[in-house]
């Protein structure tokens, strides 16, 4: 289906914070995009960033993206804590990387965080979570924390837990025994890391009480500490919202069920839904790279479903994996790690002020042609209809 295209549009001021209410950018009209990814990794082999972003820009049809919306894992190689598994490292190499290509006055650059992000040395205030405005759309950032926690109690008991462990290494207790392969594995990850493990699953062995030890920076986050808290912060936003406009929603931790590792994944569906009655939304995931490139390929089946599609949600363990039929759009937002990225236009095509359709199209910088999602049945690019409401 074809949308109205303005080659190379620029909106200075794409993105405004949620205070700033008196700024509405006008969409009339015209066609606006952002860029979507996940798990840049390792700064050397695997960093696809730049060239993703040169990708996406390149074709003459293309309308420039105003926003770039990054969804975690910016470096690091494997699980393990350190310089090889959560180097230090700065957002400001990010952002030139980005800005070889787009302008840094007309662009928004968002990052959301994920398991490897600790050691950034801008700290967690340089992170994005909850809502912003934009050209005639909102963006909403999950954090890691917010998916892989069900409840406030368990993050706290799982900070409680790495406090109390990093205590006895330092006091020469049990806890400071030499590394091997089994303590190697993510303590910071609490449902498992995204390297391998010693067992088949790839998940690290299940700890005492069924809590693993957190030190993510994302524990201060001012719009929760797990989904309990952050769906209740997201909900109230909705509902001050006066207009129909659809919603970008960036998490690195997934809802669907693969790697028992996002008990929140229940609450934020529903949540989700629930905004979905009033607002075309779109959740955009990342994280489980690690799983193809261990040649399992389920998650190509949830790389695009859409309003009428059923999948299959993680809860927390007592609601456990639920099949589910979904009233927005699902996707998943492509690893950097693995090539891929994508482009989301939104067009307003009847000039009403209210933007109507919303093209995603997914980018391969490996060489490949990605003509669908996946293993899904959704065709590349794939166009959403908005509804009017």
């Amino acid at each position: 289906m074809a949308v109205a295209i303005v080659v190379g549009a620029v909106f200075p001021t794409a993105c405004s914070d949620e205070d700033n209410g008196d700024k509405q950018a006008d969409s009339s009209g015209v066609s606006t995009s952002l860029l979507v990814a996940t798990d840049r990794h390792e700064a050397g082999e695997g960093n696809n960033l730049a060239v993703a972003v040169q990708m996406a820009v390149s074709r003459f049809d293309a309308v420039t993206p105003s926003v770039v919306l990054l969804g975690g894992d910016y470096v690091g190689r494997g699980p393990d804590r350190g310089e090889t598994g959560q180097p230090a490292f700065t957002l400001a190499d990010l952002r030139k990387e980005i800005y070889r290509t787009l302008s840094p006055v007309a662009t928004d650059v968002l990052f959301t965080y994920g398991s490897h992000d600790q050691a950034c040395v801008d700290g967690y205030q340089a992170f994005f979570s909850g809502p912003r405005r934009c050209n005639g759309y909102y963006v909403y950032g999950i954090s890691y924390a917010q998916m892989v926690f069900d409840t406030d109690s368990l993050t706290r008991v799982a900070v409680a837990l790495y406090e109390e462990q990093e205590n006895a290494e330092g006091e020469g207790g049990a806890d400071s025994m030499p590394e091997n392969e089994e303590s190697k594995e993510t303590p910071s990850e609490p449902a498992g890391g995204e390297g391998g493990g010693g067992n088949p699953s790839g998940l690290p062995p299940e700890p005492k009480g069924g809590v693993r030890a957190y030190n993510g920076i994302d524990v201060v986050d001012p719009f929760g500490i797990s989904a309990e808290s952050a769906t209740a912060r997201f909900t109230s936003w909705v509902s001050t919202l006066t207009d129909n406009a659809p919603i970008v929603v960036m998490s690195h931790v997934p809802m669907h069920a693969h790697r028992n590792d996002n008990p929140g994944g229940a609450s934020w569906f529903d949540a989700l839904s629930r905004a979905a009655e009033k607002h075309d939304i779109i959740f955009f995931f990342g994280h489980n790279h690690s799983l193809e490139e261990r040649g399992d390929s389920l998650d190509q089946y949830c790389y695009l479903l859409t309003a009428g599609d059923s999948i299959d949600i993680q809860g927390n363990g007592v609601q456990g994996v639920e099949r589910k039929k979904l009233n927005f759009t699902y996707a998943n937002a492509g690893y950097l790690k693995l090539g891929r990225c994508t482009l989301v236009t939104f067009s307003d095509t009847d000039g009403d002020g209210c933007h109507d359709k919303a093209e995603l199209r997914r980018f391969n910088v490996l060489g490949d042609v990605d003509s669908r999602f996946g293993m899904t049945d959704k065709r590349n690019p794939y166009t959403l209809k908005l509804q009017s409401r």
